[in-house]
């Protein structure tokens, strides 16, 4: 099979676009592939040469959204061995990129970790998939806090109850950040990071700065 032309790619990302608009707006459910072909400039047929269904438009978007965001998290916090550290560069970062694309985390919160649009609109399968993504993330921020506990550095009387604190933290930021309000995307995400290891962080360990 040929590889994909700049111009198909590109035109795969503003299908995605306009599709996460119109699922965030109308639903996943009340939004017809006419309405996202209308809002590209195109026709349903020519979007159909790219995507055979709605259904593949919506598990890309979310698939190729999450593995981004896990990349770039995965990035921050490669190399390093401190849990402290690691923490603060993990927490930090995703919120970073969340609030970088701020309309598609947005999205995203709202067809994931409302339960809704994601469990009944796609197949299990493509469900599990997505999960896997999840769950990829989740493991580690347990890691990170379990390297924490074992180092005396971090409390953490329960690992999922800890994990599931933080990232919410930095999840929701999304839902409340308002660009060109009195804080930047940066200063959120440091703040996220301190909250992260505040949460974290053991009352019997000074923690390393």
């Amino acid at each position: 099979m040929a590889p994909e032309s700049t111009s198909d790619v590109d035109m795969k990302a503003e299908i995605l676009a306009a599709a996460a608009e119109l699922f965030q707006r109308d639903g996943y459910s009340r939004t017809k592939v006419a309405a996202i072909a209308r809002a590209v400039g195109i026709t349903p047929p020519t979007l159909y040469w790219h995507f055979e269904s709605k259904e593949d438009i919506l598990f890309e978007f979310l698939r190729t959204s999450l593995q981004e965001f896990l990349n770039r998290i995965e990035a921050a916090i490669a190399g390093l061995t401190d849990p402290v550290e690691t923490l603060r560069a993990f927490a930090v970062a995703h919120t970073r990129a969340q609030l970088s694309q701020l309309e598609q985390a947005q999205t995203f919160l709202s067809m994931t970790y409302s339960r809704t649009q994601l469990a009944s609109s796609l197949p299990k399968e493509r469900y599990e998939l997505i999960r896997e993504l999840h769950r990829r993330h989740l493991d580690s921020a347990r890691d990170i806090l379990r390297k924490g506990a074992e180092q005396g550095v971090f409390d953490v009387p329960d690992l999922n109850a800890t994990a599931f604190a933080i990232l919410n933290i930095c999840e929701y930021s999304a839902l409340w950040f308002q660009p060109g309000g009195p804080l930047t995307v940066e200063q959120v995400a440091e703040m996220n990071g301190e909250f992260a290891l505040r949460i974290a962080a053991s009352p019997h360990e000074p923690r390393k700065e």
